[in-house]
């Protein structure tokens, strides 16, 4: 799977709750520019060209916000996207300075929910993974994740749960441990001679690095090692490692 549609997948919940600031009938606040000049984008990120920018003493119109981004419209009815770190230096109509919370390494660090879209390998064979976490303390969380292993001979399908350690949470770039256990589902290819699908508990235990990038963004990377618990006289290991891009809440 593509990861760009990957990480559209990841990002459309972000967007789709982002919504209007303002119900409908009611006025768009206003605010002013007080430094030199803000840019405008096209649209919300900074891949988009800059086509204008508002300079000091203009007003401005806040219409929507999306993550970081703010759609805004002047008085003579241009509307383009403006950075929310460039809207909280404005000022409102009474002068004072408009609040805007912009998540940043402070908000990553005590967030209470996480979740993402990984990409690996599950011995040697390509792994797609989701998953979400709860952080009940700053250094301790639970996690649920569901993982589909497409290999040349069979197809895997797993779900597992996990408790993570992170020993520095106000690290920018953090280690952590994972200890965990689930359950696996192998479905061999119907061209093999005696197909024989297993179904079977897991444990694993695993360690990786959480790195902010900016936003509500930080990409994620880790490794675990897997004991395949079989009724045969002898159990199976498994290694994997994935890398992929999560949001936090």
């Amino acid at each position: 799977m593509p990861i760009a549609f990957l990480i559209l997948t990841l990002c459309l919940p972000v967007t789709a709750w982002a919504g209007w600031l303002w119900g409908e009938g009611e006025s768009a606040p206003r605010v002013e520019v007080v430094e030199p000049f803000v840019v405008w984008r096209s649209g919300p990120a900074v891949g988009y060209p800059v086509f204008h920018a508002s300079e000091k003493g203009e007003w401005l119109s806040l219409l929507q916000r999306k993550t970081g981004w703010m759609k805004v419209r002047d008085d003579k009815g241009r509307e383009g996207w403006v950075a929310v770190a460039a809207i909280a230096q404005t000022r409102d109509a009474t002068g004072e300075a408009v609040y805007l919370s912009v998540p940043d390494v402070e908000a990553f660090r005590s967030r209470n929910l996480e979740t993402g879209i990984m990409m690996g390998e599950f011995e040697g064979a390509p792994v797609t993974s989701v998953y979400g976490g709860w952080w009940f303390t700053p250094n301790l969380a639970a996690e649920l994740w569901g993982s589909q292993v497409l290999g040349s001979a069979s197809e895997i399908l797993m779900v597992n749960a996990n408790i993570v350690h992170q020993p520095f949470p106000h690290w920018r770039v953090s280690p952590f441990f994972t200890l965990g256990a689930g359950h696996i589902w192998v479905d061999p290819k119907a061209t093999l001679a005696e197909p024989e699908e297993r179904d079977n508990p897991v444990g694993h235990a695993g360690v990786g690095l959480r790195a902010y990038i900016t936003d509500r963004y930080f990409i994620r990377a880790e490794f675990k090692d897997y004991k395949v618990f079989t009724s045969r006289s002898t159990n199976e290991e498994a290694t994997e490692w994935k890398i992929g891009l999560s949001i936090f809440f």
